[in-house]
């Protein structure tokens, strides 16, 4: 790991020196633990491109830090004043433009580190994309842990049938899948689970509540395990007893639509367009406009990262990228429909990881 971790240093240092930047000030939690292998709470990185980085934490992860980053060529700097530490290692540095995460630092604290820049040359710009742009390109090992994580996710949907049943309450339900991928060999859950019944599937990320379940009931359960960091994302709808028609007819559009999604994911491939192919399918059966969220998103240390599959995605394709494809149909006052896979983009075909029942008629329970 720590030589992995080194390789993903020195590539975001080649990045900077594209950018013409003289370092990075990284803030993700998720970009810090990619690139130093720390999984504190608590941390801020600064990545110098001349091969020096520094890890600014504080007490509470002196050994943590130190064991965890061990190998990687990051120096851990313990402090309680990190906007002051932080502007002292950068006029060390030496240089005048320096990048950082706006997407993740408060104002607040960016004019704090600005003041105690004040007086110098050093000019923080943002940046958008450095290391998110190499996190969306998943190594094997990464892989390794996202396939078990929708293993994972699988057999929760699997125990979920087997428990589901009138009465229960969404929360009941909801505590059904969180407990199972808890004691199965998850290390925690990708997300809280979304459970949502009856005219509530018409939420898309509606929170369990405490609705019972009743019989001719659409039921949306998307959920997700997290294995040594990676996430898992799986969503399936089914209906309690026989279906009506016009349940049936948004299912299938809904499940043709991501079929088409699917097959579309390839290298080179634009996500703006593989969120056009799903629309189309959609608007065959009318029901486009109730389309009301992108097609996907790239999973991997964050269950929501790039690359984004969406009518205002810029982002293209590359083999080891990790996306969901997940259409829904939200109908006001009826409800909704929504399937989702994890799916790996290789060179050729593309490779469906999660594997729970997808039949093209939807599952009674």
């Amino acid at each position: 790991m720590q030589a992995t971790c080194r390789q993903r240093l020195e590539r975001v240092r080649s990045r900077l020196k594209e950018e013409k930047l003289t370092a990075l000030i990284v803030f993700s939690r998720a970009s810090v633990r990619y690139l130093t292998g720390f999984t504190g709470s608590a941390g801020i990185l600064i990545v110098g491109r001349d091969g020096c980085a520094w890890l600014v934490t504080d007490g509470r992860y002196k050994l943590q830090a130190k064991e965890q980053t061990k190998g990687t060529g990051v120096k851990i700097v313990i402090t309680r004043m990190s906007d002051r530490v932080i502007a002292n290692i950068l006029k060390r540095a030496g240089g005048h433009r320096v990048g950082f995460e706006s997407r993740y630092c408060t104002v607040a604290f960016l004019e704090k580190i600005k003041g105690e820049l004040k007086g110098t040359k050093i000019r923080l710009e943002s940046v958008v994309g450095i290391v998110e742009d190499l996190r969306a390109v998943k190594d094997e090992r990464e892989l390794a842990h996202i396939r078990q994580a929708a293993q994972l996710a699988d057999a929760a949907f699997e125990q979920a049938l087997k428990v589901l049943k009138v009465g229960m309450t969404e929360r009941e339900l909801a505590w059904e899948i969180e407990a199972f991928l808890r004691t199965q060999g998850a290390d925690s859950i990708a997300f809280p689970p979304i459970i949502v019944s009856g005219e509530r599937t018409a939420l898309p990320h509606g929170q369990p509540s405490d609705r019972k379940l009743q019989k001719g009931d659409l039921v949306t359960m998307d959920l997700g395990a997290m294995v040594k960091g990676y996430c898992s994302d799986l969503t399936r709808t089914v209906v309690i007893g026989r279906p009506n028609g016009e349940q049936q007819r948004i299912y299938r559009a809904v499940w043709e639509a991501q079929q088409k999604g699917i097959e579309s994911l390839m290298s080179n491939q634009k996500g703006k367009k593989v969120d056009t192919v799903v629309r189309e399918v959609l608007d065959k059966y009318g029901l486009k406009k109730l389309f009301i969220h992108g097609t996907g998103h790239g999973v991997g240390l964050e269950i929501h990262e790039a690359p984004s599959l969406g009518q205002r995605s810029k982002d293209i394709l590359k083999p080891n990228m990790v996306v969901t494809v997940e259409p829904g149909v939200y109908v006001p006052n009826f409800g909704g429909v929504r399937i989702e896979d994890l799916v790996l983009v290789t060179d050729g075909k593309p490779e469906v990881l999660t594997h729970s029942l997808n039949p093209p008629k939807i599952l009674s329970v």
